[in-house]
């Protein structure tokens, strides 16, 4: 496949552009369409269909952005309930008095605020709004009532509610009484 690497090189964030490309493993191009290799005899597979080469160029982009990540994170998050472990099938929790975050820690957070962050640097601004509002959708997933929105200007999602989040059953994942059985008073995730 044709790696346009010199364009997303320029395009990514200064941080983050010796990280490897290598992403397109199993990917062809015809023409300007990306083709999945067959695996075990399954025929080929059309992943995407460019219209022009901008196009296609963008789609590389955003394939390298969802990959690459800062050595560091920005900052780790400070949630107010920290899963803890399970017992007979049911979480049992830590609780921080002092939180950055009134929910339940959602693993998708970190990757999602450094896939948006590295898109911001090399996407035309209505390109990347699109992201954001898709991002944003994704995180208010599990939720009745919107709790996510993206702070354009920190580049990191934010909670505009205090609504819970719903596991697969319906139900809102949040402790039950009795299933906190540790404290914490500092704001550190790594106390």
């Amino acid at each position: 496949m044709k790696i346009y690497e010199d364009w997303i090189k320029a395009h990514l964030p200064p941080e983050v552009r010796g990280e490897s490309l290598d992403v397109f493993g199993g990917f062809y191009l015809d023409g300007l369409t990306v083709m999945s290799e067959g695996e075990r005899g399954n025929p080929d597979t059309v992943v995407f269909r460019a219209e022009n080469e901008e196009e296609l160029r963008y789609w590389q982009l955003e394939q390298v952005c969802l990959l690459v990540r800062e050595k560091e994170p920005a900052e780790r998050k400070t949630w107010r309930y920290y899963r803890h472990h399970a017992e007979n099938g049911h979480w049992l929790y830590t609780e921080r008095r002092r939180y950055d975050y009134n929910a339940i820690e959602d693993a998708r957070l970190c990757g999602f605020e450094s896939f948006l962050r590295n898109l911001k640097y090399g996407f035309l601004p209505d390109r990347w709004e699109e992201k954001v509002r898709q991002y944003v959708k994704l995180m208010n997933f599990w939720y009745d009532v919107p709790h996510w929105d993206y702070d354009r200007e920190k580049l990191c999602f934010i909670e505009i509610s205090d609504s819970r989040e719903h596991d697969e059953r319906g139900g809102p994942e949040e402790p039950r009484p009795g299933s906190i059985i540790e404290v914490i008073d500092g704001a550190s995730a790594t106390d």
